[in-house]
Formats: C-alpha cells, structure tokens, sequence
C-alpha cells in the first residue's frame, strides 16, 4: 500500500498523542513538529495563547540549463511566505506581530471587510466564521502572512483503524503511496508528511522539456472508488526536486473527496484529478512556489467540485485541460475559493485542449492577484470549448491582463489542428484594483473563431464596461457574437 523510508516507521500510526490538538474550549492550536522551522516574519496569537507560524517557499528563482526550458535548483533562491493555521468555533481574537516595522496592514480578501486594528506593533481583528486570509503590510506583496482559521473537526478518525493510513503529528517521510479503494488518508493536525525519491526510483526525461519525472505521485489513486483524504496537518514536497512528481494524483478513479489538509512546495501540479468521476476538493490550502506547480486541475474528469479552497502557486491555479483525445472534460464547479497566482492564469480553461471541454463554471471566488491573466479560456489543441461559465469574481489586482480568451498555438500543442471556443459567459465580474489592465479576445483564422462571448455586469473600478474600448479590450477579426451588457 506505501513505500515509507525506514526512518519514518512504518507511518500507518506514528504517534496518537496531541491529535486532537491543544488550546481550551472553542479553539484547538496544533504544536508544530521538531524541526519544523519557525516564521522569522511573524508571530500569532489566538485568544491570547500562541500559534506556530510555518514558513513557506514562494516565487523561487527560476534557472534555464542547457537541454531544459526551466528549473529549480535544489536550494535556490526563494521568497518566504509565512502560513498558520488553527481551529475554532464561536469567536476567536487574533493578534498578529510582524517582525518588521510596519505602518498600514490589509487583510485579504478584501471582499470579507475585515479591518484590523493596529496597536503599536501588533495587527489585531476579530473572527466569528472560519475563514482563509491573508495579510500584508504597507500594501507589499512580500513576506505575507497565510493564516488559516478552521472550523473545529468533527470527524477524524480514530488511530488504529485498519481502513484508515494514519499520519499523526509528528514528521513523516514517505514515497509514491498507493491508496486502494475504500480507504482514508488521515494527516493529523501537527503532522507534515514528506514526500520522497526513494533510491530505487528511475526518473524518466520528458523529451518537451528536459525535466525528470518520476512515477506516481505522494498520494496516488488509480482506479480506485470511495476513498477520502483529510486532516488538519500538511503534505509537503520540498525535499522533491523539481517537476519530479505530483503531491496528489486521482486517475481513473469515482467518488473520491479530498478536504482540509494544506499542501506545500509541491515539485509539480498539486492535485491532478483524471480521467475521473464525481470528485470534490474541498477546503484546501495550497502554498507552492515553483513553476508546473498548478494547484487543481480536472483533466478529461466529469462532475468535479473544487468548494472553499485557497490556492497560492506559480502556474495556474485551477485549470481544467484535456490532455488526451479521449473522455470530456464536463460538469466542473470551482466555487468559494481564494486565488493568489504568481505565475499563470487563476482560473479557466487552459492549453491541452484534445476533447471537448464544456459546462464549465467559476463561481463567487476572490483573485488576490495574477500573473498572466485572472480568467482565461485559452486553447492551443483541435477540440471545442464550449459553455463556459465566470461569475460573481472579484479580482483585486493583475500584473498583466484582466482576461484572456483565444485560440493559439505554442509547445504544449500536439493537435495539428486548432479548435473552438463558443459560449463564454461573464457574469457580475468586478476588478477593483488601480489602473484598467488590457483583455484579449482572438481566434485563430477564418475556420478557428471564438464566438458567443457575452459581459454581463462587468466592472473596471466601480465602473460598468458596456463597450470593448471602455474595457481596453483587443478583439481580432476572428470573432463573432461578442456582447457587453
């Protein structure tokens, strides 16, 4: 069932003790493991008692050796974020204490109205809902502080169960993982699980991009039903070289839930759900900072529900894709989540485009900010896309473009053809940030168009957009039925 280092035991049940975490009635804080770093950028309180801040890869420098596109080197440079996470129920009093003299501090979302206090050094504010934030000081973007306030768990599993691979707190390192149907994966609050390269794992080298990939992933599902992952503790991949594999892969596989848990410096995409059915992410946190590290993508699945997840990486965010010609890509939901996207686009349909992908909806979710674009619908493969949903999306800042839909051609293209996009629609969208960011719209030539593409309560600044060049948009002449209402 797993492959485990002989250091880390045999990982089904380490240690039981502290797993219902610490803190008194109404709030459970989770002791980190030995070892495991301490922010140098911030401490936390919750109602008075301390909560340990984690430190976080982010953004890291990007090298380009001979024979590969890109890569990471081992120990490169990197930004530190900093992420914290506790649970409670009621009301819950946060002090936040950066080590840095500040002057102002936000707490994003900003859609969430949460305006702190400041007193002295300290960033105070009151919580009675459970919510995923982040905070920034003298409106920088460096050195943030990712802080998770969870509702209390009801429903984790007792150590011992034989249908449940328990990781309680403590560290746990372990290779490509196998879970068999009808089984839980239980990463207790307390617990960061390593993923490996074990001695006996043979990369293999994409002939694309020069990078080594190894089998399997950490938590690998293959064709396999009824299985649930969840927790409090954190799955990391930062001891894994770059691109070498995913921290979460469902592949063939129905009725599946992953919930809760926080993923770390993953090497590749966090969670890839393919070729699967009836599939819910949910409650997640994400936090990765190298490049392939796309946060969820539903590839060629149907019926996929990606609820209340905060996604900060450098790829795309949530992106759904067809890489093979086989199987749509249909009925996916990503609604209620946070998106921080350092390199890429946040949301939407992108590259491997080889089957039809179609009923596709982003709902009611918060861009702190984006790279490439927020929203994109961009194709380079033969099939069509089609009824594609965005609505009620704010999106507070963009380094690029506000939006993208197009058909093109680039590396990631196999077809030889390109496809279509028809039937986009943009509903109640707000950008709310400074200077009104550029969008695009082309299709590919006469035969290839994007079409039916309708801005319905699209805002630039409080603005309604009611015409292209309100909205700075550059539309090609490959186009056809595109509407601002």
């Amino acid at each position: 069932m797993s492959r485990c280092l002989a250091t880390a035991g045999l990982v089904l049940l380490e240690v039981a003790m502290c797993a219902s975490g610490i803190g008194g009635e109404g709030l459970r804080l989770y002791p980190a493991p030995d070892g495991e770093p301490a922010s140098a950028d911030y401490t936390v309180e919750a109602n008075g008692q301390p909560v340990f801040v984690y430190q976080a890869k982010v953004r890291q420098e990007i090298a380009k050796p001979p024979g590969s596109i890109w890569t990471h080197d081992v120990g490169c440079k990197a930004e530190v974020a900093s992420l914290s996470y506790f649970d409670f129920e009621g009301k819950v009093d946060v002090a936040v204490r950066p080590t840095r003299p500040f002057k102002a501090a936000t707490i994003h979302p900003l859609s969430f109205g949460i305006k702190p206090a400041i007193e002295g050094a300290t960033i105070r504010f009151s919580l009675d809902r459970p919510r995923k934030l982040t905070i920034l000081l003298d409106g920088s973007d460096k050195q943030a502080l990712h802080l998770f306030a969870n509702g209390l768990e009801t429903d984790a599993p007792k150590p011992g169960d034989p249908n449940v691979l328990y990781f309680g707190p403590g560290v746990h390192k372990i290779g490509s993982t196998r879970v068999g149907s009808g089984q839980q994966v239980y990463i207790a609050g307390g617990a960061v699980v390593r993923g490996q390269i074990l001695p006996d794992d043979k990369p293999q080298v994409s002939k694309r991009t020069g990078l080594k990939h190894y089998s399997g992933a950490i938590l690998h599902l293959d064709k396999v039903a009824g299985v649930r992952i969840g927790g409090r503790g954190i799955l990391d991949g930062s001891d894994m070289p770059h691109a070498a594999r995913s921290l979460i892969l469902v592949a063939g596989s129905q009725d599946v839930t992953i919930e809760d848990i926080i993923l770390r410096d993953s090497p590749n995409w966090n969670v890839c759900i393919a070729g699967s059915e009836r599939v819910v992410a949910r409650d997640l946190k994400l936090v990765s900072g190298r490049l392939n590290s796309d946060g969820i993508n539903p590839v060629n699945s149907r019926k996929v529900e990606i609820r209340d997840c905060f996604i900060r990486n450098h790829d795309d965010s949530i992106a759904v894709k067809a890489t093979r010609p086989e199987g749509d890509c249909a009925d996916i939901l990503a609604e209620g989540c946070i998106i921080w996207n350092d390199w890429g686009y946040a949301l939407g349909i992108t590259y491997e485009t080889r089957a039809p992908i179609h009923d596709v909806t982003f709902r009611n979710c918060d861009v702190l900010t984006a790279l490439f674009a927020p929203l994109g619908v961009y194709m380079v493969d033969a099939a069509t896309v089609s009824d594609i949903t965005f609505e009620d999306i704010r999106i507070e800042a963009t380094r690029d473009k506000l939006l993208r839909i197009a058909i093109g051609h680039d590396m990631w293209a196999t077809d030889p053809q390109r496809g279509h996009i028809r039937g986009v629609r943009f509903r109640n969208v707000a950008f709310t940030g400074g200077t009104t960011p550029r969008s695009e719209i082309a299709g590919f030539d006469a035969t290839h168009l994007v079409e039916d593409v309708t801005f319905e309560g699209l805002t630039i600044g409080g603005k309604r957009i009611t015409t292209p060049a309100d909205g700075r948009f550059a539309i090609n002449p490959y186009t056809k039925g595109i509407q601002f209402r």
